[in-house]
């Protein structure tokens, strides 16, 4: 049986040449050693400080009186105190700069509202004072501007939620689906061009949900290493054998592709009963793009399935709003299983899976 050989850039990294290195390798941020080592001994000496509060407290009995105000009630507590370690002597301290309340739409601009300590750090939260700051909203995925105000799509909104209420309270195979929810997947195959879409009710259950029903055992998922956390948490409920491949790295990805083919199942080397590429439009954390042309030509070459993830590129990219595959020229034909939300341009909640056309 013929073996594939590892290509150099996917075992061990090398120096990229100038002329070759992408926009990452240019603007990507340097950490130096230095402030490296600063940052590490700074959450060692507060999780050290941390472990010696909770000894000084548990000799003195502030532990037990604790657990004794909470069963006074006749409930215990949720977690004992090692559990929650992280979030009363690290996160309590700094949980005024996270999830800071706004009395506000979700616009360009914001309401926030002012918050301040008023006893022990690692045990009180912020109470809110009653005042609010004017601030810009930077750190939004309200990309269109449709989250806020609109002129256009508020009062549709507001005048739908009069006429169906916030909630079908039932699911969609138990009479949840109403002709709102029926016209909206026509809306969404007719927009991205489809056959026809179904939409869910949260966008990270878009993912979770419909990855196990596409594979299982006996099916291989090469998934890009940045992934989001619903893509890992539906691979894993799929049971179905897992690779990773190196971010946007073609060479490696075509590596594990041929692996997969001339080796099999690691144990009967019987082939796999289909290859599921998963990858994003556009990767969150990193803004990059994926190389969606690369991917289509190598999932064509191998025979693979491509699962899209257009969660934060549908509506952001594109001359027409319509996406990755608008945005750098690549039929939706190509694509086997496309998703999107509504969480992200679209200013809502939710998400849609379409089928896109054969050819």
């Amino acid at each position: 049986r013929g073996r594939v050989e590892e290509p150099a850039g996917a075992g061990a990294k090398r120096k990229p040449r100038s002329r070759e290195r992408s926009n990452q390798d240019e603007f990507a941020e340097v950490l130096n050693p230095l402030r490296q080592s600063i940052i590490y001994l700074g959450w060692i000496l507060m999780m050290a400080i941390g472990h010696i509060r909770d000894f000084l407290d548990s000799v003195g009995d502030v532990v037990l009186r604790r657990r004794a105000e909470a069963l006074e009630g006749g409930t215990g507590a949720i977690v004992a105190d090692a559990q929650d370690f992280y979030s009363r002597r690290l996160y309590m301290r700094i949980v005024d700069i996270f999830n800071r309340p706004i009395s506000s739409a979700p616009g360009s601009w914001i309401d926030v509202m002012e918050r301040e300590r008023t006893g022990d750090p690692c045990r009180t939260h912020p109470t809110c004072t009653g005042r609010t700051i004017r601030c810009l909203n930077l750190g939004s995925y309200n990309y269109l501007g449709l989250g806020g105000n609109d002129p256009y799509c508020t009062p549709k909104v507001i005048r739908t939620l009069r006429e169906c209420g916030p909630s079908t309270c039932s699911a969609s195979a138990a009479g949840g689906t109403l002709d709102k929810h029926v016209a909206m997947e026509a809306t969404v195959a007719r927009f991205l061009g489809c056959e026809s879409a179904f939409v869910y009710g949260m966008g990270f259950a878009t993912n979770s949900n419909t990855i196990p029903l596409l594979a299982g055992k006996g099916t291989l998922i090469i998934s890009d290493e940045f992934n989001h956390k619903s893509i890992v948490d539906g691979v894993r409920l799929s049971g179905a054998s897992v690779k990773v491949f190196k971010h946007n790295n073609m060479a490696h990805l075509e590596w594990l592709l041929r692996h997969a083919i001339v080796e099999g199942h690691p144990r009967t080397h019987r082939p796999w009963r289909k290859i599921v590429i998963i990858v994003e439009g556009i990767y969150s954390m990193e803004g990059e793009m994926v190389k969606l042309r690369d991917i289509v030509r190598l999932k064509k070459k191998y025979k693979a399935y491509l699962y899209l993830d257009e969660a934060h590129s549908i509506g952001a990219l594109g001359r027409t709003g319509r996406g990755v595959c608008e945005q750098l020229g690549v039929a939706v034909s190509d694509i086997d299983i496309m998703m999107g939300t509504f969480t992200k341009s679209f200013g809502s909640c939710g998400g849609d899976i379409p089928r896109p056309k054969r050819r």
